[in-house]
């Protein structure tokens, strides 16, 4: 009998597509949009994550500013997270977010983002 994957998340996961961007620390800057997101951790897709060279593609490890763009009261907003890529994938990146180090404000705009899927009041 298979044993079934155990989830290890602190916080539950929610399908969510916001357009973001990820600025590494290595100077790689990609675009692409949030697949599921979480209070500790985003999974971003990439079209254009198999296009990089070997040697600037992103790394377990590498740490950076993942900018989140939603909707604030209806107008367009922007978020900006500390992070480090925890894995990667043919398809896109998961990052642990540094959500102990936001401001109370931008901890309360991961909560709506969570609540509203991106209508942030």
């Amino acid at each position: 009998m298979a044993d079934t994957p155990i989830d290890r998340r602190k916080f539950k996961r929610r399908r969510i597509r916001l357009a973001c961007h990820l600025q590494l620390n290595t100077g790689l800057r990609m675009h692409g949009y949030t697949h599921d997101i979480s209070c500790d951790g985003v999974f971003m897709e990439s079209q254009n994550l198999q296009t990089h060279q070997q040697h600037l593609k992103p790394k377990v490890g590498d740490i950076g500013m993942l900018v989140l763009q939603f909707k604030k009261n209806g107008a367009p907003d922007t978020l900006k997270v500390g992070c480090r890529i925890m894995h990667t994938m043919a398809n896109g990146i998961g990052v642990c977010i540094f959500y102990s180090r936001l401001s109370l404000t931008d901890q309360n705009s991961i909560a709506m983002i969570l609540e509203s899927g991106s209508d942030a009041a």
